[in-house]
């Protein structure tokens, strides 16, 4: 566990201490930056495994940041709101965030989301390897070796979270799959009330793969249960 850096970007020093302090006791290495700007300089140097990131943060606010860095990178983002409004987490979810933690947190919690996240990106990276089919649904392409997906032709990016969101239901065709069992298969948690971060990750998807995301094709919703992948051809 050595190698993993994870880069912390928050305003907040005695905090970023904390969490600095607790996950190098999990064996990580540590890189710390105190405002947006930093963060995003740090981000390009050192290529963290993964990101945790204030929303709150001076120079450059951690929704420009979590955009900027899915201009360049798929890596991991854990986003962490003060505020612990809805709209602040819905937005950075949309922009690519990969799961969030609202202050005030216990780093017992912490640990266990950024173990968690990393544990989903090393499967996905293992599944990956093993795999040497490329799926194709009508115009769609998903191809597990590349971790690559195409429409028509054209390449798509999506974030680690979509994609093993959209391999879970793709590799299942017709099951109906519960806002839970998507949640504890791509994130390692379980729902809490109130959660919509499924819902907006599948929004996101939509926007990303469908020809209408008003009119699903491949992903479809059952109400009241959950999401299924669309098998008729």
């Amino acid at each position: 566990m050595a190698n993993i850096k994870v880069l912390i970007i928050d305003d907040d020093k005695k905090l970023v201490g904390m969490i600095k302090n607790y996950l190098e006791k999990d064996g990580y290495e540590i890189i710390a930056a105190f405002d947006g700007a930093e963060g995003i300089e740090k981000t390009e140097s050192h290529r963290p495994d993964l990101v945790i990131l204030d929303l709150m943060l001076p120079k450059l606010d951690g929704l420009e940041v979590c955009k900027l860095i899915r201009k360049e990178s798929s890596m991991p983002i854990l986003m962490l709101s003060a505020k612990g409004e809805e709209a602040d987490i819905v937005v950075g979810l949309e922009l690519g965030a990969d799961d969030y933690l609202s202050k005030p947190f216990s780093l017992r919690e912490l640990s266990a989301r950024v173990k968690a996240i990393l544990r989903r990106v090393s499967k996905l990276k293992e599944d990956e390897k093993s795999k040497k089919k490329i799926l194709k649904y009508k115009i769609l392409q998903i191809d597990f070796q590349k971790h690559e997906v195409t429409i028509n032709g054209e390449k798509t990016e999506l974030t680690a979270t979509e994609f093993a969101l959209l391999e879970m239901l793709a590799t299942n065709p017709g099951r109906v799959f519960t806002r839970d069992q998507l949640l504890d298969g791509v994130r390692g948690r379980e729902l809490t009330p109130f959660d919509r971060s499924i819902d907006i990750h599948i929004s996101h998807l939509r926007q990303k793969i469908e020809p209408d995301p008003k009119e699903p094709t491949y992903i479809k919703t059952v109400w009241g249960v959950g999401y299924k992948f669309e098998d008729e051809e």
